[in-house]
């Protein structure tokens, strides 16, 4: 595993709500950057992080008839905030991370170019990617697949709050079931939801692998990392 793109979900690391900070289990986010701080001495690390626990266009967006390409652009600037905030935790861990942005906002978040992507990574630093892809229309996970091809990933991990691809929504159906591998058509085929058509397609034309997994089960990432069964693979 030369390098690996880490799709995070502003849920999972900062909880949910107006009042996100105070539903935090700074615990649960420490252990991640303890987890990514050993892993960075083997590999290069880039993170995509989300912005759901601030606001998400497909719930608040629809609830307030907010048009989506307002509703989208309000949810990337939620995930500079979640970027800032992870930044800072890796700093307090004494760790370099550099917040880079699909658009830039003055002595905050600089732009993302291949030049400050290859800078980064000669110099050993955890790169934050926020604000999506910057376009309306597209989910960070699309956007983990698109920064992944960037910093010369092949593999993503979508960590989140299942323990990998289901047959049906298992918060719905007791009865779902895991699908530990599966391959991008068969994803596509059954229109699996737990990340969208858009973002596989993308995956299987460059061949980046999947693997989703839950990033609340105990020291997830070094799973990810070193349990071939650990989640869901698709590929």
């Amino acid at each position: 595993m030369n390098s690996v793109l880490i799709k995070l979900s502003g849920e999972c690391l900062f909880g949910k709500g107006v009042s996100a900070a105070d539903n935090a289990n700074y615990q649960h986010i420490q252990s991640i950057v303890d987890q990514i701080k050993v892993l960075k001495q083997s590999c290069k690390i880039g993170i995509v992080i989300g912005g759901g626990n601030f606001f998400r266009a497909s719930r608040q967006g629809v609830a307030l008839g907010i048009r989506q390409p307002v509703a989208d652009f309000v949810g990337m600037l939620a995930t500079v905030m979640n970027g800032l905030l992870l930044q800072d935790f890796f700093a307090r861990s004494g760790v370099v991370a550099e917040v880079l942005g699909a658009f830039e906002i003055s002595g905050v978040v600089q732009n993302i170019s291949n030049q400050r992507i290859e800078a980064a990574q000669v110099d050993g630093k955890i790169i934050i990617f926020v604000g999506g892809t910057g376009n309306p229309f597209f989910t960070t996970d699309t956007c983990a697949v698109l920064r992944a091809l960037q910093i010369g990933a092949k593999l993503v991990w979508k960590a989140t709050n299942v323990d990998g691809v289901y047959d049906f929504d298992p918060n719905k159906n007791l009865n779902a079931k895991i699908l530990k591998r599966l391959s991008y058509s068969q994803f596509m085929a059954q229109d699996l939801k737990v990340m969208d058509l858009t973002s596989i397609s993308l995956a299987q034309k460059y061949g980046v692998k999947i693997k989703v997994f839950n990033v609340f089960t105990k020291n997830a990432l070094f799973n990810a990392a070193n349990d071939v069964n650990f989640g869901s693979s698709i590929e």
